[in-house]
């Protein structure tokens, strides 16, 4: 049924949830999974690479924590990050590795990282070419 999913992770409680009933699905199936990190691009010039590299560094921070909380479930997880924009750095990831089902929390951070998101989860649902499930 679900042989592929992506789980977007942005360090939320949320994406944390999500990612856990991913991986019960995951191992029920046997499907593979594919935890993903967008680093948001920020419109900063001054330091701007400074910004990035350290956004990349928590990225893999976050990723590594993901995948560790996922460790009882005993399946193989892959690990992706992207710079861009997430609803559409999630939605090509999803289109261009033929996943067949997106699994995400339905808020991600809020403040500062929030409002630069804004509402991922909504623009996931209406642009992808697979099915989304959207945790609360």
């Amino acid at each position: 049924m679900y042989k592929k999913i992506l789980i977007p992770v942005d360090g939320s409680e949320k994406a944390s949830l999500a990612a856990r009933q991913a991986a019960e699905l995951a191992s029920i199936l046997g499907s593979e999974v594919t935890l993903f990190h967008v680093v948001p691009i920020l419109p900063v010039d001054r330091f701007r690479s400074i910004v990035i590299e350290e956004s990349r560094l928590q990225g893999k921070e976050l990723l590594e924590q993901a995948r560790k909380e996922l460790d009882e479930f005993n399946i193989t997880i892959d690990t992706d990050m992207v710079p861009g924009h997430p609803a559409d750095a999630i939605c090509l990831k999803a289109r261009v590795d033929k996943y067949d089902l997106i699994i995400m929390g339905s808020r991600g951070l809020s403040g500062v990282k929030g409002y630069l998101m804004g509402s991922v989860s909504s623009a996931v649902t209406r642009y992808a070419p697979c099915s989304v499930l959207i945790v609360r």
